[in-house]
């Protein structure tokens, strides 16, 4: 089976499913699609920019080769980080021929809920690209950043169609691959440095991925579970 699992940033698909990406590598082929450069990966913005894309390029395909996935099966985009928005309509034309190319049997792609511009992005781009490229493929979206009740009005409402959306959540037992995650995530040295012991918790501490069914031909359950 081949699986598409969708970045907006180098390091996310450690974070939100490196157990999850860690089991399925084991008998499907996996391939991924880095829509930005993470060039403003830090905190200090002597240390952002090319160099800091390169080597989170780099970082990245170490990061691969630990979740047991061929990093020459990875696309690496390279929008500037921050912007993803502002390409939208160019990123869906880069992203149909990898659909058709790679022809996958599911995707996984940030939730059109989040709260980060960059992932709601991606997710955007990804839904209008699986619809224009006419791939039947199921579908299964992940919420880093969850959208809360803000001064901001976009993510507000982003807030309340969430709560109201009812999507079907489906959480992937990790617990066997948690070592194998966390390792990978430790190839992403220039971001892990900066991750604080709330971002630990969250996502390399947890036994369990979560993701939303956003369309489904399959059993979908018992593919990724």
């Amino acid at each position: 089976m081949k699986i598409l699992y969708v970045s907006a940033h180098p390091d996310d698909e450690c974070d939100n499913a490196g157990g999850t990406l860690a089991k399925l590598s084991k008998h499907n082929d996996i391939y991924i699609i880095y829509f930005t450069d993470g060039r403003l990966g830090s905190p200090y913005p002597e240390e952002r920019g090319d160099k800091l894309a390169l080597i989170r390029k780099k970082e990245a395909m170490e990061g691969l080769k630990v979740l047991g996935i061929d990093p020459n099966k990875a696309y690496f985009l390279e929008y500037p980080d921050g912007e993803l928005s502002k390409f939208i309509s160019d990123a869906v034309k880069k992203a149909i021929p990898i659909l058709q190319n790679i022809s996958p049997n599911v995707v996984f792609y940030p939730s059109t809920f989040e709260a980060h511009p960059d992932h709601w992005a991606a997710g955007k781009i990804m839904k209008e690209a699986i619809h224009e490229a006419r791939i039947q493929a199921d579908q299964l979206s992940y919420l880093n950043w969850e959208p809360k009740i803000s001064r901001n009005l976009k993510i507000t409402l982003r807030y309340l169609e969430w709560k109201i959306s009812m999507k079907k959540a489906i959480y992937v037992n990790i617990e066997e691959f948690m070592d194998v995650k966390f390792e990978a995530i430790k190839k992403h040295e220039s971001q892990i440095k900066y991750f604080d012991d709330q971002y630990m918790e969250k996502f390399f501490k947890s036994k369990y991925e979560r993701f939303y069914v956003e369309k489904s031909y399959s059993n979908l359950k018992e593919i990724i579970s």
